[in-house]
């Protein structure tokens, strides 16, 4: 009951802070009623020329999945992929479902349950570095193109860096350098003991098993991981900025990519179904502060969040269809 009064709570406040974006975007200078026409009069040619940037994407971070799970081909890591996003972007706190369906997938499969944590753990970490790391690289940009507020500056350096750090200690642990990592999370669970007086979480314990073996497939597959999710940044970079373009909408580069990075990074927090409102909210208040149209901003980032958020979920669905048929079929 404790468990899902924390979750209740969580998602409540989620939801209101959601709904206070909401109403207080106007006081930005915001218009919802522009920000839907400028969307409404692309016609049907920019929807599908994105759509192809959107899909392109995802067939790129391909090589990501199948780098983590040896054996698993580009088809099969693509309908892993749009699935458990399917179920992630419906559900609150979906991405303990959508992993449970991967699971099930994986398995009909012929691969194992530990080859599946396996993979979780490479999968994710990779993912998780580039979120950290790239935080770093846009306020980078921003200082050489000077399109960081005054004032802001330490703290948005500050910030970076920290990322960047807790980026370096996952790196470290998946190429079998965890005792870092492992005595800061040793740390935070001796931290939550204390608060909670008693219970042992076994954080340390499961992220020692986790980590087991990772080494050895991270030290052979580096570079397909690392030129997957460069490729997949770049097209998710792309996808933005044409978004932009769509709508008439020219911002520089450095602010698409700093865009780019909150929306990424704000994606860790899957409070809502993908974070559906907070990353919405966080992304368009940093282009805002980075000098954006407020509308224009709104407009950009819903387009842009069309794709990878809503368009997800129907294709996912019959991705997910197809996977049941074929295993009905068999």
């Amino acid at each position: 009951m404790a468990v899902k009064a924390r979750r209740v709570a969580l998602l409540t406040g989620a939801a209101g802070f959601v709904a206070w974006s909401a109403v207080h975007l106007g006081d930005l200078g915001v218009s919802w009623t522009q920000a839907w026409r400028m969307i409404a009069d692309l016609g049907w040619r920019w929807p599908l020329f994105l759509g192809v940037v959107w899909l392109l994407g995802l067939v790129v971070h391909t090589t990501v999945l199948t780098a983590s799970l040896p054996g698993l081909s580009h088809r099969r890591a693509l309908t892993l992929n749009l699935s458990g996003s399917a179920v992630s972007n419906v559900l609150p706190l979906g991405g303990v479902a959508g992993t449970v369906l991967n699971l099930g997938m994986v398995r009909g499969w012929g691969h194992t349950g530990l080859e599946f944590a396996r993979f979780v753990v490479v999968s994710k970490a990779w993912d998780l570095i580039a979120k950290l790391f790239m935080p770093l690289v846009a306020v980078g940009a921003l200082l050489v193109a000077t399109a960081i507020p005054g004032g802001h500056l330490v703290l948005w350096l500050l910030c970076a860096l920290a990322c960047a750090g807790f980026g370096g200690l996952v790196t470290a642990a998946l190429l079998g350098r965890a005792t870092p990592l492992l005595r800061l999370v040793a740390w935070a669970e001796r931290a939550w003991i204390r608060i909670r007086r008693g219970g042992d979480p076994g954080w340390n314990r499961a992220a020692t098993e986790l980590l087991d073996g990772t080494d050895s497939l991270v030290r052979r597959r580096w570079a397909e991981l690392s030129w997957g999710m460069a490729g997949y940044w770049v097209l998710q970079g792309a996808l933005l900025w044409l978004s932009f373009v769509a709508i008439h909408v020219y911002l520089p580069w450095p602010v698409i990519l700093a865009g780019l990075v909150a929306e990424r990074l704000l994606t860790l927090a899957a409070i809502t179904p993908g974070g559906a409102g907070l990353v919405e909210a966080g992304t368009i208040a940093v282009l805002i502060a980075l000098g954006a149209d407020p509308t224009g901003a709104l407009a950009g980032v819903l387009l842009y969040r069309a794709f990878v958020f809503v368009a997800e979920i129907p294709v996912g669905g019959i991705a997910t269809a197809l996977w049941l048929l074929g295993r009905r079929t068999a």
